[in-house]
């Protein structure tokens, strides 16, 4: 029995079919990829960067550091009114250069000529006093002499009334009046003898007050010179606070000096170098440094460490004395100035474009780079170009060190020495 296809199996039977053909053409193009010859791969050839080198040379080398310093001086002084009183004159300005003992600024000294007066009269009085005090004595010595004489005196006129009134002759009246002068002669000579044995008292209490009196004087003396301001030493004025006719109270700042033989220069030295500064300081070994302000060639010399760290701050301040003549060096001044530490032994002198960082280079092995750690000493100047200078134990005379900047610098890298 024929079986008859229904409607849907119609409608199925070119899908598949088609599916089919698709099917065969993807197994034949794939089977014509795969048997298609093969073109040979190129390799890839790794690029080769042309350097500059130099051959490593360790020698001793006394290194420099760049330090940034400002000038100050140790002998500067602020100068203050010691009386009040107004200003009469001002014979300086401001950046004025004075000499040691010239007179600055003169104070009205009316005021203080009255005090001197006052306390002249005040001591002359007690001078005066202690001349009487002195001749009361001498007359109390003398006087001390005849009131004896006369207690004498009245002794034996009261024992010749006793001996009178014994024989029926004198009276007791006579006796009495006898008696009793006796009796206020003693009680006059022993007054006199107690003004006698006080004059050492009271001529010590006239000497306190005569001292007293001319250390009032000569506090008042010194006043009157204080109304003149002089200079304590040679120097240029940095500051005027003050004007003639301005009134000024004791203490109060009337100007400022410094002394411009003894400037300074306070500069921060970073802490890796701080180690080889003191060593070469406790052996008296000379640090010295030069810098140019204004055209000025400065020479300076590097004396001592500051004993105090500024808060926020990583080095510890030196300080520099500058030993050449200088002009118009202000205080405040800012400048750079080159420190020459003492000779290292096997230091690298190299351009500062072989430094990759701060503290790496790369050197040349077998056409490919190799970077080697290295510390920073300093800095030197060598027939006018500057260089750095570095140590590392891993560097052997003769290495070849690279001194071009490449931005892709990294160990393995392919080199080629240029000229080589």
């Amino acid at each position: 029995m024929t079986s008859k296809q229904t409607p849907l199996g119609r409608k199925i039977i070119p899908f598949v079919v088609a599916a089919i053909v698709l099917f065969l053409s993807i197994v034949i193009f794939k089977q014509l990829v795969a048997s298609k010859p093969q073109a040979p791969e190129k390799p890839i050839q790794e690029k080769t960067w042309t350097v500059q080198t130099l051959s490593a040379r360790p020698e001793p080398i006394a290194p420099n550091i760049t330090l940034y310093g400002r000038i100050e001086s140790p002998r500067s002084s602020e100068l203050s009114a010691a009386v009040t009183a107004y200003v009469n004159s001002l014979h300086v300005d401001e950046g004025s250069h004075i000499n040691a003992g010239e007179i600055l600024l003169t104070l009205d000294s009316r005021d203080a000529e009255l005090v001197v007066r006052k306390r002249t009269a005040e001591l002359e009085d007690i001078n005066a006093r202690i001349k009487t005090e002195i001749n009361r004595y001498q007359s109390d010595l003398k006087a001390l002499q005849i009131e004896k004489e006369l207690l004498n005196l009245a002794k034996r006129s009261v024992e010749r009334f006793k001996a009178l009134k014994g024989r029926k002759v004198g009276t007791e009246t006579q006796l009495d009046d006898a008696q009793r002068n006796y009796q206020q002669q003693a009680l006059s000579l022993n007054n006199r003898q107690r003004e006698i044995n006080d004059h050492e008292n009271r001529l010590s209490q006239l000497k306190a007050l005569q001292s007293q009196a001319q250390v009032q004087l000569e506090s008042a003396q010194l006043d009157l010179e204080r109304t003149k301001i002089i200079a304590p030493f040679s120097g240029r004025i940095a500051r005027v606070s003050v004007a003639p006719g301005d009134r000024v109270r004791s203490g109060d700042k009337l100007l400022m000096m410094y002394d411009t033989e003894a400037l300074e220069v306070r500069a921060q030295i970073p802490s890796r170098y701080l180690n080889r500064i003191r060593n070469a300081l406790e052996k008296n070994q000379p640090l010295t440094a030069t810098a140019e302000l204004d055209g000025q060639q400065l020479k300076l010399q590097l004396l001592r460490i500051s004993g105090e760290v500024g808060t926020g701050r990583a080095g510890v301040d030196s300080l520099l004395r500058i030993t050449s003549e200088t002009q118009n060096l202000e205080l405040g001044r800012s400048l750079e100035l080159s420190l020459t530490l003492p000779v290292i032994d096997n230091l690298l002198s190299l351009p500062p474009q072989a430094l990759y960082g701060t503290d790496r280079i790369y050197i040349v092995e077998n056409d490919h780079l190799k970077a080697l750690k290295i510390e920073r000493i300093g800095e030197i100047d060598q027939d006018g170009e500057p260089k750095i200078l570095v140590t590392s134990n891993n560097i052997k005379p003769g290495d070849q060190i690279v001194f071009t900047q490449l931005p892709n610098a990294i160990t393995g890298l392919k080199v080629k020495i240029a000229g080589g």
